[in-house]
């Protein structure tokens, strides 16, 4: 299972030398984590780093593994990967040894980010990393506009539903991604704007981008839209 964590104001430790471990240090910087890069073999990596929200320090002792969520050791050094492993049942922290799967709590993903809302991960469990990024890069590149139309309209959707206090899981999305991928194929353009009363039940929201009803074009039925429509028809009633 892949997750994603949220590394915003933890504290992760870097532990090796090179630019593997200067390029881990500087993508988890990116992420708002708070990174120290350890490395005893090159004291010269620190004056790579400007720029980047880290620290560094020449050696290890276990008193800097308190308030540590994350430790990434990047030397394949069998060694030194066995003594952090110990060292993260002790402290409790996530460690991540690159090639040596006996002592990871987990494996690295080939992330790579279309948009704020999109990343596509790709894993082999640690079998072939070189793969999966070339993978996870060809999958990216097929991501297009029109992908991006849906996304604005099932964030939009998804809003108004909470909005109202309604459950996401009975709306039909499939319903609305082909509303938007046809309106695509026909050339119009999306934006947003409120339902206009064209003949069809007018539910008084802003609806998502692209999505609006035609004439004599009826929404797709679920209990979203019965509650919506029963919620409208009591409220003209109360007011007559």
């Amino acid at each position: 299972m892949m997750i994603s964590l949220n590394l915003k104001g933890r504290t992760v430790l870097i532990v090796g030398s090179g630019s593997e471990a200067v390029s881990r240090s500087k993508s988890l910087s990116n992420e708002g984590a708070k990174v120290t890069l350890v490395s005893t073999s090159d004291p010269t990596l620190g004056t790579r780093l400007e720029g980047v929200n880290f620290s560094y320090q020449p050696k290890l002792r276990a008193r800097n593994f308190r308030d540590v969520f994350l430790v990434i050791a990047t030397d394949r050094d069998r060694a030194i990967n066995e003594w952090l492993f110990k060292k993260s049942r002790k402290f409790g922290f996530l460690l991540n040894t690159l090639d040596e799967k006996p002592t990871s709590s987990f494996c690295h993903v080939a992330v790579r980010r279309i948009d704020p809302h999109i990343e596509i991960a790709v894993s082999t469990n640690g079998a072939s990393p070189a793969f999966a990024s070339r993978l996870s890069t060809r999958l990216a590149s097929q991501v297009g506009i029109e992908d991006l139309l849906v996304l604005d309209a099932f964030v939009a959707s998804r809003a108004l539903l909470k909005a109202s206090g309604r459950s996401t899981f009975d709306f039909d999305w499939t319903a609305l991604e082909n509303r938007v991928r046809s309106r695509q194929l026909a050339g119009t353009k999306p934006a947003h704007t409120s339902i206009k009363d064209h003949g069809t039940p007018s539910f008084g929201l802003a609806f998502a981008p692209g999505v609006q009803p035609d004439e004599h074009e009826t929404w797709p039925v679920t209990p979203f839209t019965n509650n919506l429509l029963d919620g409208r028809l009591s409220r003209s009633q109360s007011n007559s």
